[in-house]
């Protein structure tokens, strides 16, 4: 495995087109001034915490930090989410849906779009002030959609499955760490929230992958056909 650091992001070509791969788990596309995340999960931790699980508050405010970051990284026109930017029910008085709502109102010329995923069928997130698209949004040369799958229409951007990868390195614990995904027709990003688990990837000849480590981005060559 061979790996490179790139402090400030990753420049990248998708499909022709020059996008950028940011650390805090984005991707921005200058052409269309489009800042792209996928399976943000708000409302994760309120219903781990009715489940039993004792997490800490204050999750949804650091994700909404992060965006806030990355709009003034970027400063994109637009804000699109692969899907799953709510992950449960969402109670009137939850806090999660007040914050959101807040930072959302207080982005009202940032256009927010969602593609509709799995998870937002608990909680619409038309009522958080996102527009909703159903299915998925083809702008060539991409198609954005939740679930990857291939597209005749064009090269597919999705989320879902919270791509992730295991560094190895000698005298030193393995590191399991979110990671984007980029095959010969459909890319993967990783999981924006926090709050996500990770599924290993499976990469097949020529795919390209890219782990996030802090605030880096480290380009791999992973064992072909193989968990990495």
């Amino acid at each position: 495995m061979s790996a490179t650091r790139y402090e400030a992001g990753l420049p990248l070509e998708v499909a022709g087109e020059p996008v950028r791969l940011d650390a805090a788990r984005a991707v921005f596309w200058p052409r269309r001034a489009t800042l792209l995340v996928a399976d943000v999960h708000f409302g994760k931790a309120q219903v781990l915490r009715e489940g039993g699980v004792p997490l800490p508050r204050g999750s949804t405010g650091a994700d909404l930090a992060r965006l806030d970051a990355l709009l003034d990284r970027h400063a994109p026109r637009r804000l699109l989410v692969l899907g799953d930017l709510v992950h449960g029910r969402g109670d009137p008085d939850a806090t999660w849906i007040a914050r959101v709502s807040a930072w959302r109102a207080a982005h009202a010329r940032l256009d927010c779009v969602v593609v509709r995923g799995n998870h937002d069928r608990h909680h619409d997130p038309s009522r958080l002030g996102f527009e909703v698209v159903d299915g998925s949004l083809h702008e060539g040369p991409f198609v954005f959609a939740h679930e990857p799958a291939p597209d005749p229409r064009g090269y597919v951007i999705a989320g879902h499955l919270h791509p992730g990868v295991v560094l190895r390195e000698r005298h030193a614990p393995r590191a399991r760490l979110p990671a984007f995904w980029f095959g010969t027709a459909v890319g993967v990003l990783p999981a924006f929230g926090r709050l996500t688990g990770s599924m290993p990837v499976r990469a097949a000849a020529g795919d390209r992958v890219f782990a996030v480590a802090a605030d880096v981005v480290l380009p791999i060559a992973p064992p072909r056909g193989r968990p990495t």
